[in-house]
């Protein structure tokens, strides 16, 4: 979840404490500057300022921090579930896309810090140097991906007997299903977008061919489109204090609005 372009609900979801209480205190001056005036233009400015102070305080320290935050989906790697591409032909996947579509979501901040995250959740966390691939390990960008393995488990992606490469969790394969053609999932509560590929051995360090045992606050972390997905096959485990939270619903675009699972 690292944007190329950023739109409105990422600036928003990105703007730093410090712009808001600037903001909040160029209002309040404003405020104060008004409260003298009789003039019914001046108490109308005058009352909106002190609204957007009150929802300024209310959403950027309480709410964001500590509660729900929006997120947008800049790109392919947790589809069908999570859409985020731009129209036109992608050679990475091989994909013509008629239209861009790119999803934003609701993060519950508040559930982690009341329990654990669970298997086959989708979360938000700030990712390592190590994963930033692109950058060249120089930034912590902020990731989505799907909850594969948690503390104690062993993780490892090899062969099953019918060829196709899978992820084994203590011992037993993840049971996944396939999207339907059109990118629907239907009984399962989960779809990955294609079979996945073999990655490549000198890519994908963790967990290919050789059994990763979890020890403790290590979480395993991959993306639903297992053949286009930075993830801890190529850059290890996720310490469990930089989950930031659940993602729990998709409210833009409106075709798109529901529970994410």
């Amino acid at each position: 979840m690292h944007p190329q372009e950023v739109g409105a609900t990422e600036w928003l979801a990105n703007l730093s404490i410090g712009y808001v209480v600037l903001a909040a205190f160029v209002l309040t001056l404003v405020r104060l500057a008004l409260v003298p005036s009789d003039g019914q233009f001046a108490r109308s400015i005058a009352e909106l300022a002190e609204s957007l102070i009150i929802a300024a305080v209310l959403v950027f320290l309480i709410v964001r921090p500590f509660f729900v935050q929006a997120f947008y989906i800049p790109s392919e790697s947790m589809e069908p579930t999570l859409m985020g591409h731009d129209a036109g032909y992608n050679p990475a996947t091989n994909t013509d896309y008629p239209s861009s579509i790119h999803d934003h979501i609701f993060v519950n901040k508040l559930i982690y810090r009341l329990r654990d995250p669970r298997r086959g959740e989708i979360i938000v966390f700030r990712a390592e140097k190590k994963a930033d691939t692109m950058g060249g390990g120089q930034n912590e960008n902020v990731l989505i991906k799907r909850l594969i393995a948690i503390p104690g488990d062993t993780v490892e992606i090899k062969k099953a007997p019918d060829g196709q490469m899978r992820v084994f969790l203590n011992g037993r394969p993840l049971i996944e299903k396939v999207a339907n053609p059109d990118g629907s999932c239907t009984g399962a509560p989960y779809c990955i977008k294609a079979p996945m590929d073999d990655p490549q051995p000198e890519q994908a360090h963790y967990a290919e061919g050789t059994p990763l045992h979890l020890g403790p606050n290590q979480l395993f972390v991959m993306g639903d489109n297992r053949n286009n997905s930075n993830d801890s096959r190529f850059w290890g485990t996720l310490p469990r204090n930089r989950v930031i939270g659940k993602a729990e619903v998709i409210f833009w675009p409106l075709s798109r609005i529901r529970i994410i699972h």
